[in-house]
């Protein structure tokens, strides 16, 4: 990039308040011209027709903040190309803090490219990694739109679309949960929280969309995240070398807001380079009361720096200390776990990871007088699909009784790659086998059926609707009840929190079972904006299947009838 060219009056202006976060942007030459009426049009359509509909500004016009307005609004609607007269930049990466007003910022752009940008037929997409994910960014467009007298009398509102029939366009919402892909028309992409893409497909798909139109525009707006193996790392690292200038794209804009790998993440006037909505939208008590929570339990360290200050991580911290694990007291005897409340968790793979099935037993609580309940930070979501943390207080304790299997022709190939003696394990009671290569699905169905339900009066069996749907079929068949429970970190939050919290306190009791412990230190947990958490692997060569399972089980048993004991008997977990 020349760097000695001479840098527009808007953008050295930029430069100067947020050093190092975007580029020097020149006109190469002519190439290009900045339309101050243009620029102007976009930004005052946001408090001209859109108000903020909750929090402390519910009622207000919505008033675009100084970097919301100064990096991304006015440089990508004013800036033009001289040849044509079309929108120069064609993509825009964001990485901006937690609470930075990032949602809405993007919500209402995606309303001035429906109703204003003078595209017949504009096809708007609001993505994310999920329904939920891709519903805040819709969800607020389409109330805002609805709110606004002349923007609804213009537009017909649908759960998940906004037409305007006039010019025929729309803006809708899809995630990578949609089975069936979305067309190949779009007129802009908006992609919210882009670091939660599991992988690259539903990002290739919609960005191939574009090629059609005139003038197309791709917003991906993140935080940071934790694995530097995604598409999201991809378009960081991209990003990076267009602002370093080794890459020179005169159609890429990149706004990074970041704080570096070695700066003090406890030292507040760190915050301010991530936080530009810092005293705003994000409060600075807010802020402390994070960082302190994240100073008192190192696990939290990770998620303050990168939803904070957006630094990326890896996610191989361990999530549960194995000390801790093995330091929590035996299994009861049989006899009195049939007589407490029970679920089961399932977790079938082919051949690669194990096959767990655990049971989890509510017990009574074990806490001694005068010491202190544990209580876990519950995330719920309101009518509006906004999020409600919740505190749960946990006075009961666990019993959790693994069944892991691995192919019996499979133990000495995975011992090998695995760096752990499956044989052992097996001749010591603690891992059975199926015959043959693969996992023998009937086989175990038989002994969940005929073994381990009748004995422990099991009825509920959570699973995992990916690869077990026939199973559960199977499993509904023989009188029991299968429960879908979907293996992301909304659904398996609360569960895993209450685990993590019970074995801490060592009121996880459970029979020594060493394949299980070997799960318990492989996992890690990754997180998403919501402080919402789920397992994963700390080392992609490790098995955690039989964590899984219990996590999954337990998500079942905290909504299974307790009698008065119980915090989930009334209160519920609305999650599965």
């Amino acid at each position: 990039m020349n760097q000695t060219a001479p840098v527009s009056p808007w953008n050295a202006l930029a430069l100067e308040r947020w050093p190092a976060v975007t580029i020097p942007v020149h006109d190469h030459g002519g190439r290009y011209f900045f339309d101050e009426e243009e620029a102007a049009r976009a930004v005052d359509f946001f408090p001209t027709f859109l108000r903020h509909l909750t929090g402390e500004f519910a009622g207000q016009p919505f008033d675009l903040l100084d970097w919301q307005r100064e990096l991304l609004v006015r440089p990508l609607f004013g800036w033009k190309r001289a040849s044509d007269g079309l929108r120069r930049f064609r993509k825009v990466f964001i990485v901006i803090g937690k609470k930075n007003g990032k949602s809405a910022c993007i919500s209402g752009l995606g309303l001035y490219l429906l109703h204003c940008d003078r595209e017949p037929g504009a096809e708007i997409v609001a993505a994310a990694a999920d329904r939920e994910q891709a519903g805040i960014v819709f969800n607020e467009a389409r109330d805002m739109n609805a709110a606004s007298r002349r923007l609804a009398a213009r537009s017909e509102t649908y759960r998940r679309a906004i037409v305007v029939p006039e010019t025929r366009s729309s803006f809708k919402v899809v995630s990578s949960e949609v089975k069936g892909r979305h067309g190949p028309n779009i007129h802009a992409l908006l992609f919210d929280e882009f670091h939660t893409q599991p992988n690259r497909d539903l990002y290739d798909t919609l960005s191939k969309g574009i090629a059609a139109r005139r003038q197309p525009i791709v917003v991906l707006i993140t935080t940071a995240g934790d694995d530097q193996d995604s598409v999201c790392y991809e378009e960081y690292e991209y990003a990076k070398r267009v602002m370093s200038g080794l890459i020179e794209d005169e159609t890429y804009l990149p706004v990074i807001f970041e704080a570096k790998e070695g700066d003090d993440w406890r030292d507040p006037r760190i915050w301010a380079k991530a936080n530009p909505s810092l005293g705003v939208t994000v409060k600075r008590d807010y802020l402390e009361a994070e960082c302190r929570a994240a100073q008192a339990e190192p696990r939290k360290q990770g998620a303050f720096k990168r939803l904070h200050l957006n630094i990326w991580t890896r996610t191989n911290e361990v999530w549960i200390p194995i000390e801790w694990w093995k330091d929590c007291p035996s299994l009861p005897g049989p006899e009195s776990l049939v007589k407490r409340p029970v679920a089961g968790g399932l977790d079938l793979s082919s051949t690669t990871d194990l096959t767990a099935f655990v049971l989890v037993f509510r017990l009574p609580e074990s806490r001694l007088e005068g010491e202190k309940v544990p209580t876990v930070q519950a995330v719920e979501f309101d009518a509006a699909g906004a999020p409600v943390k919740k505190v749960l207080s946990i006075n009961y304790d666990l019993a959790v009784l693994p069944f892991l299997w691995m192919p019996e022709e499979r133990l000495h190939e995975r011992s090998k790659e695995d760096g752990v003696d499956y044989g052992v394990w097996v001749r010591e009671g603690h891992l059975r086998t199926t015959p043959g290569s693969v996992v023998d699905y009937d086989f175990i169905f038989r002994t969940i059926v005929d073994e381990l339900a009748p004995r422990y009066r099991v009825k509920e069996i959570g699973y995992d609707p990916w690869n077990a749907l026939q199973f559960a079929l199977q499993l509904e068949k023989a009188g029991l009840q299968p429960v879908e429970v979907r293996q992301g970190p909304k659904t398996l939050s609360t569960s895993c929190k209450v685990l993590h919290a019970l074995t801490r306190a060592r009121r996880v009791h459970h029979d020594g079972n060493r394949a299980m412990s070997w799960c318990v230190s492989n996992a890690a947990v990754k997180e998403d904006e919501n402080e919402n958490i789920r397992p994963v692997k700390a080392n992609p060569k490790r098995r955690i299947d039989g964590v899984v399972a219990t996590v999954t089980a337990l998500s079942r048993l905290m909504v299974l009838p307790s009698g008065p004991a119980s915090p989930y008997a009334t209160r519920g977990v609305r999650t599965v």
